[in-house]
């Protein structure tokens, strides 16, 4: 819980951006190791062929789109978690991490409904004149369909210990999760120990496995001795439709507004694609660079969501805007520095990946053209998070809705075939559509209307 105390403002405010810091940090650490995950599984299968990385590069990204919604939707118990413990609530914790899991329950039974589906999303996706492709990624994602219902249980279990303060916890977690699934791929995928080469089925099922001892330990953690005795977390509860739709009311705009903007970089990246291969290898490497600054500042957004649902569950609106305001300053600062990176050595950077001068010069382009709105970016991430700590999840869904498919989506079609301004006019088309999206963050922010949200 958040405890100011005494404090004069200057160390109160020094003392919510050390907060933000120390709970951001280990979150950092998670989201790096939640992209090693992919990166481990493409690695391996390269091994195999060229057929076999395709479709697990092709099934991944339609994976991660789906998983997110899923993902996204359970996240959402660190919202209430914060609340009943900024409120001084320990017991209460227990009831509302049962409610979260009632939902997952629930939402776990769509997950069988899932690989006929994926097997129509690749065929749609796949290349017309590689049937393979298509085959080992119906395979892939037909395995990894089940690993949904693990992921969502240990989101749940995120947001018990973050909804606290604990991030170290699910950074140790997320980390055991990747070196398992590199010691399982090594066995699975090419067939050590006695176990058969399973190739891109062994990925797959290396990533289950991987993902069933987060969870295990994850219960291990929910349901030890001291969450049992502090938090009630041993007693079952059944939830209530009411107790359902309070919790999905909060979590699934979460979820969609996740899959919603992954859906729209998807078609941002397909429409890209069209512009040529030298085009796209380079947005490709620049996306690796990009990546690094972004997962700072979703860190940074994830402990703003946890310390202003716990000021609000504190009955401190005015500590929780002062921690977004601080946040904010962090992302700025922190994406801002790795930012200046990519306008003072785009050259050296492109060159780690390609030394093709036209892949260079069109990374270049994209690396100094991103590297300006990091500052942008920095408010939005943190806003959002900031909004959806306070419960006000339907309208960052919608907004991101809204401005993903309203206004970003049309403006690159429009700026690339309409006006012929290729990769300059597809990204910013893109800044555009995030810079906005940061300004109606903003304004919502500034109205207050999150300072009245009643969660039950």
């Amino acid at each position: 819980m958040l405890k100011l105390g005494s404090k004069t403002k200057t160390q109160q405010k020094t003392g919510l951006t050390r907060q933000i810091a120390l709970l951001a940090a280990p979150l950092v650490l998670q989201n790096l190791s939640q992209t090693l995950l992919g990166v481990v599984d493409t690695w391996f299968v390269s091994r195999i062929s060229t057929e076999a990385l395709a479709a697990v590069g092709l099934s991944s990204v339609i994976f991660f789109a789906v998983v997110m919604l899923f993902r996204g939707t359970a996240n959402s118990t660190v919202v209430f978690v914060g609340r009943a413990h900024g409120g001084g609530e320990p017991e209460r914790i227990g009831a509302v991490v049962w409610r979260s899991l009632n939902m997952v329950a629930w939402l776990s039974l769509p997950v069988f409904a899932l690989p006929p589906l994926f097997g129509m999303l690749m065929a749609v996706a796949a290349p017309a004149d590689s049937p393979l492709v298509w085959e080992l990624g119906t395979s892939y994602l037909s395995i990894r369909a089940f690993e949904i219902p693990l992921v969502m249980f240990s989101a749940v279990v995120w947001g018990f210990l973050v909804g606290r303060g604990n991030s170290r916890a699910p950074m140790i977690l997320a980390w055991i999760t990747v070196l398992s699934n590199i010691f399982l791929d090594w066995v699975l995928v090419l067939g050590n120990l006695g176990a058969p080469a399973l190739g891109v089925a062994g990925a797959a099922y290396a990533t289950v496995m991987a993902n069933g001892i987060n969870a295990v330990l994850s219960a291990a953690i929910l349901w030890s001795t001291s969450s049992r005795r502090e938090f009630d977390t041993g007693r079952a509860r059944l939830a209530s439709w009411q107790d359902l739709k309070t919790v999905l009311q909060v979590g699934l705009p979460m979820g969609l507004g996740d899959f919603i903007e992954i859906a729209s970089f998807s078609v941002f990246f397909a429409l890209l694609a069209r512009l040529g291969t030298d085009i796209l290898a380079a947005n490709q490497i620049a996306l690796q660079f990009l990546s690094i600054s972004f997962t700072f500042g979703i860190a940074v957004s994830m402990a703003t969501s946890s310390l202003v649902s716990q000021s609000l569950g504190a009955k401190q609106p005015e500590v929780a805007e002062n921690v977004t305001y601080r946040a904010v300053g962090l992302a700025m600062l922190g994406m801002g520095m790795i930012g200046l990176s990519y306008l003072i050595a785009p050259v050296q950077l492109m060159r780690i990946f390609s030394q093709e001068p036209s892949v260079i010069a069109a990374g270049v382009f994209v690396m100094r053209l991103i590297a300006f709105y990091q500052i942008f970016d920095a408010l939005g991430i943190v806003m959002a998070g900031a909004l959806n700590g306070a419960g006000d999840t339907t309208f960052t869904m919608v907004a991101r809705s809204l401005m993903a498919w309203g206004l970003f989506i049309p403006l690159v079609w429009l700026l690339i075939y309409k006006f012929e301004q290729g990769l300059a006019g597809a990204w910013v088309g893109a800044l555009l559509y995030l810079g906005g999206l940061a300004f109606v963050y903003f304004l919502r922010f500034r109205s207050g209307h999150w300072k009245s949200i009643v969660l039950a």
